[in-house]
């Protein structure tokens, strides 16, 4: 008889231990949520791995803690449902408070009881104070918070001081949050008065008059305004960069020209000029590999700028019907950020466009495993997946389980009844259908 080949039992250096079967799972185990996104609960260290909008919160909170050290911002400002979403994911949804004041007093951690004293000497603070908790709370995402306690007028918000601007400009990124819908080529009536103002009127060489008038440029292209006006923005840009880099310290030099270059790309691209697009994003590329951090601070916001950097590239080598590139580009964004749910997402939209549904549900997958805040889409683009792959019932699953995810949610309705008529989808498309009975 033909004997079974020898196993080698040694076991490679590389291989993740594997758990003991006598073990038990502890019953505090923390929700996956909770495991990747900690910070957004109490305030407390990231011990593991961890998204870089998560593992910043540490840093906005040595800033906040420590008046010595530079303020520290990063570009992304996370979606107005995120924390809500992350909450409930984590089944933590007692944190789920608009006032870090609301939380009983029972589940504060020692920095979140110090938030929570910073908010009540809010009167006294002086405007420096204020815009290191406001940066704060914006991280954390309380964005309807900040829209009530920084005033839109006051001593404190002088457009004309850099501290007043910064205020400013934050209560209006909350405010534009706020109001922002999933889908930002719909937001093609909001107020960006408050950003105007403030890049019409603060000092040149405030951060914060750069923000607000890449800002307006930015959301003019995202919203599809044509290339004239995308080009007064632009130039209203123009001599601010001047300014302000002017002023910075060679990192900050670094970052802020990056940022403009990324943004200046959309002019040409909206003309259809293919050259001077892939020029202007080789120059925020180029820029964005010199950067020299000298401190853990400055690293993450280097990484952070690659992430926004690659995502910006990704779309600009779909634009160009590169799809080699594209994916490329992609994996290489997954490698800045990999526990980011949405980065998958958009290695899942180059893979779908590559027509690879399967390597394209995979990604969506994996975004689904992540968790907040991409969840609810990552589930629905599965199905969309698996549905053009053959499987139905995979893609029934997934459709549900993307309405469990966002019970709002009208696509994975709309997909749910566009499924084959089998016995088992009855049940499915009824309940479906019931969800919009008035």
């Amino acid at each position: 008889m033909p004997t079974r080949p020898r196993r080698d039992r040694k076991k490679s250096a590389a291989a993740p231990p594997r758990p003991d079967p006598a073990r038990r799972v502890a019953a505090d185990q923390p929700a996956l949520a909770t495991f990747l996104l900690r910070p957004f609960v109490d305030l407390a260290t990231s011990e593991g791995p961890a998204p870089i909008y998560a593992r910043s919160l540490e840093h906005y909170w040595n800033a906040f803690a420590d008046p010595r050290l530079p303020r520290f911002a990063l570009q992304r400002a996370l979606p107005r449902r995120f924390r809500a979403q992350f909450l409930a994911e984590a089944r933590l949804t007692d944190y789920d408070v608009q006032d870090p004041r609301e939380l009983a007093l029972p589940l504060r951690s020692e920095r979140w009881r110090a938030l929570c004293d910073a908010i009540d000497a809010w009167p006294r603070q002086k405007a420096a104070e204020r815009c290191r908790l406001v940066l704060l709370l914006h991280a954390l995402c309380l964005y309807r918070f900040i829209a009530d306690i920084v005033p839109e007028r006051g001593d404190s918000v002088r457009l004309d001081c850099a501290d007043g601007a910064e205020l400013a400009y934050w209560r209006a990124s909350a405010c534009y949050v706020l109001g922002r819908p999933d889908r930002i080529g719909e937001y093609e009536h909001a107020d960006l008065a408050a950003f105007a103002a403030i890049a019409e009127h603060a000092p040149r060489d405030a951060p914060a008059t750069l923000n607000a008038a890449l800002k307006l440029l930015v959301h003019k292209a995202k919203i599809g305004a044509p290339a004239t006006a995308l080009a007064t923005a632009l130039a209203h840009v123009e001599p601010i960069l001047a300014a302000v880099t002017a002023a910075a310290d060679p990192f900050t030099h670094g970052l802020f020209l990056s940022r403009f270059y990324r943004a200046a790309a959309f002019v040409p691209q909206r003309r259809g000029d293919r050259a001077e697009t892939v020029r202007l994003m080789d120059l925020a590329e180029a820029h964005a590999l010199a950067l020299a951090p000298k401190d853990d601070s400055e690293a993450l916001a280097e990484r952070e700028n690659r992430h926004a950097l690659f995502e910006s590239r990704t779309k600009e080598a779909l634009w160009l019907g590169d799809l080699d590139l594209a994916l490329a580009r992609a994996q290489h964004l997954v490698e800045i950020d990999p526990y980011d749910s949405k980065i998958w997402l958009e290695l899942g939209q180059v893979r779908r466009r590559r027509d690879e549904p399967t390597l394209a549900a995979e990604a969506y997958l994996v975004a689904a495993t992540l968790g907040a805040p991409a969840t609810a889409i990552a589930r629905h683009m599965a199905g969309l997946c698996f549905r053009e792959a053959g499987l139905p019932a995979v893609a029934a699953y997934f459709f549900r389980a993307a309405i469990d995810a966002d019970p709002g949610a009208i696509a994975p309705h709309d997909e749910i009844q566009t499924l084959p008529d089998l016995p088992g989808f009855a049940a499915l498309k009824a309940w479906s259908l019931a969800a919009f009975t008035i």
